[in-house]
């Protein structure tokens, strides 16, 4: 190699090396930005925007199975407003459909969704669902 090509291959290591030192302290920071990291739900509200992680404690008031896909909806009493709450057949809808009565008081960890026109909260894992 010559001289001007050893430069450069050197100049490359120390961008790639620089670049993953970068990534290794602010990488994890950077790639979550604008989204709620993970156990950091706020307070559900009337005013909560779809796309938020929210905590809420509701009333059961129904739940019934959808008619296509098996997944579990549950329509609950949050401060006088009925809010659907949707669990998908893969975060266990099948078993918390066991384990949740009408008139439990259950905590509800989901994200703001709206599904045609109508607010819900989606649920993600069966630990986002606490019997109270």
């Amino acid at each position: 190699m010559e001289k001007e090509e050893k430069v450069v291959v050197v100049l490359l290591v120390m961008a790639l090396s620089s670049l993953s030192t970068a990534y290794l302290f602010f990488g994890q920071e950077l790639a979550g930005a604008g989204q709620q990291s993970e156990g950091k739900a706020l307070q559900y509200t009337h005013e909560s925007e779809v796309g938020e992680k929210v905590s809420l404690d509701a009333e059961v008031l129904s739940k019934r199975f959808t008619y296509t896909g098996d997944h579990l909806l549950l329509e609950v009493n949050f401060n006088s407003e009925v809010l659907s709450i949707f669990i998908p057949k893969t975060a266990g809808a099948d078993v918390l459909n066991e384990l949740i009565n009408e008139g439990d008081f259950i905590n509800i960890t989901g994200t703001v969704s709206e599904y045609e026109g109508k607010r819900e909260i989606k649920v993600e894992r069966k630990e986002d669902i606490v019997l109270k």
